[in-house]
């Protein structure tokens, strides 16, 4: 049997046929490894910054080094669009590539020949992270502009499930690495997951995707959002869905600090049933191909929001791992249902430049939930904010129904206008 037969017969019909285009293919194991060294950072980062700090500044190092790790994308999508918009796919996923290796490999050099302080590894990890939405918006338009319309859904979903995966082997993988060679390390074979991916990137053709396409300024976006309700709903529901989960990720902990003994294999094995759980949430979805995708999208929301509330209530390492492997289930299709309904309505043309402005705005929800986090901690206590995130989740959903109703209610009475003034006439 060819390989061809064998992945047809192991691999749902919709993965098949995306994996059946030869650039997408090629382009996965690049995808699949710089996602893994992004696992690791997402450890080693911190691990970093705590070694460099000194003891009376150790939480604000930590703190700027995670912000300047991913928050600089946003500045680096809303100023360089007059240069990157216009960029083909292929090349905006190069240049990202290029720059986060080049000076992820910068940092470990410096540190191991002892010229890195902490001033110098924040100034450092935000300039990586200035290219960073716009490889987002590459990646995704790459998919788009490969694959028909039928398969994209699939295709986001198959690039989704192996980021859900690296979130599962990364952070274990940069212990072990940390423990034997430091934490620059993990750094280091970041850089190297990302250099392979250029590499890979770079042997791509490109068959079938756009060359190259005007340069798109900030303001038309805005005004393609304008014109277009339903993306401007979508991005603003997608906006507080990351805003409401960041305080999740500092309530947890102390949960599991007050309730189950500062046991923190506890919060390893929570986690872990999330990233499980969104590993196979997102592999599921790539194998449906009619989803309604708003209604979809705001049962997503709702069941985020509802999974979580039973951790809050009882507290318990088997409520947790429930909880969250559900939720983890229902949470990982929201990015490929949401890209994939962004691309149905956009222009071709405009596709990178709103993928890019749409990562510029959420890439700042999830931290900014963080920061709120800490004072709603403080001030109700871990449980009572996992519930009120939850409750206020689930009020989102249904507010989010009752503004789509509304609006395809409107759009209906407007259609008829014209139907009843000529039967008048």
């Amino acid at each position: 049997m060819t390989r061809a037969g064998r992945l047809q017969r192991v691999l749902p019909q919709g993965y098949t046929r995306c994996l059946a285009n030869r650039d997408f293919r090629r382009l996965q194991p690049g995808f699949l490894v710089s996602f893994l060294g992004d696992g690791m950072s997402f450890v080693g980062v911190a691990w970093l910054a705590v070694e460099l700090a000194a003891p009376a500044h150790r939480s604000l190092v930590v703190g700027l080094a995670v912000a300047a790790y991913s928050l600089p994308a946003a500045i680096g999508s809303l100023t360089l669009g007059r240069w990157l918009s216009g960029r083909n796919a292929r090349s905006l996923i190069l240049v990202n590539a290029l720059l986060r290796g080049a000076l992820f490999a910068l940092i470990p050099a410096l540190y191991w020949t002892g010229l890195l302080n902490a001033t110098t590894y924040i100034a450092l990890l935000a300039l990586s992270s200035v290219l960073h939405a716009w490889g987002i918006a590459g990646r995704q338009t790459f998919v788009a502009e490969t694959l028909p319309a039928e398969d994209r859904l699939a295709g986001h979903a198959l690039v989704g499930s192996q980021e859900q995966l690296s979130f599962i082997t990364g952070p274990p993988l940069a212990g072990l690495v940390t423990v034997a060679f430091g934490p620059a390390a993990v750094l280091a074979a970041d850089a190297a997951s990302y250099l392979y991916l250029a590499l890979v990137t770079a042997r791509v053709r490109g068959e079938g995707t756009l060359e190259r396409r005007p340069a798109v300024p900030l303001r038309r976006s805005a005004n393609t959002l304008a014109r277009h309700p339903e993306l401007m709903g979508l991005l603003v529901l997608s906006f507080f869905f990351y805003l409401l989960y960041g305080p999740i990720e500092v309530a947890v902990p102390v949960v599991v600090a007050e309730r189950m003994g500062k046991d923190p294999t506890a919060l390893g094995w929570i986690w872990g049933a999330f990233g499980v759980g969104a590993v196979l949430g997102t592999w599921i979805t790539g194998s449906l191909r009619r989803l309604p995708l708003w209604p979809t999208v705001l049962g997503i929301v709702a069941g985020w929001g509802l999974a979580i509330l039973p951790f809050a209530q009882f507290g318990t390492l088997a409520a947790g791992i429930a909880g969250f492997g559900l939720g983890g289930l229902i949470y990982a299709p929201y990015g490929p249902v949401t890209i994939t309904l962004l691309q149905q309505k956009a222009p071709i043309e405009e596709l990178v430049s709103l993928s890019a402005f749409r990562s510029a705005i959420l890439v700042i929800a999830t931290p900014l939930g963080a920061v709120l986090g800490g004072p709603l901690v403080g001030a109700l206590g871990a449980a009572d904010t996992i519930k009120l995130s939850g409750q206020t989740t689930i009020a989102l959903a249904a507010l989010g129904a009752v503004l789509i109703l509304l609006v395809r209610r409107n759009r209906r009475h407007k259609r008829q206008e014209p139907l009843l003034d000529t039967a008048q006439r």
